[in-house]
């Protein structure tokens, strides 16, 4: 496997994992809360700590699906 494929591959993996982290966080009481208040503060519960977790985990999978997208566009330019 070339290492565009290999990057895409790991790309496509953290999008997935990705994509449930955000389903999970779709159907919280917390982003229910948010989306019905948007401009409001929501005061965070003891249970909001999961969430945070998710969102910080989501962030994270955002940062290397970012990374890894530089990666490969530098390997597109290297086989040009």
């Amino acid at each position: 496997m070339n290492k565009f494929q290999e990057i895409s591959e790991q790309i496509k993996n953290l999008k997935i994992a990705r994509d449930f982290l955000k389903e999970k966080y779709d159907v919280s009481e917390f982003h229910k809360t948010k989306e019905k208040f948007p401009q409001s503060a929501v005061p965070p519960t003891p249970k909001d700590e999961e969430i945070y977790k998710l969102l910080t985990a989501i962030q994270q999978l955002d940062k290397y699906i970012k990374e890894l997208q530089d990666a490969q566009f530098k390997v597109l330019k290297e086989e040009e």
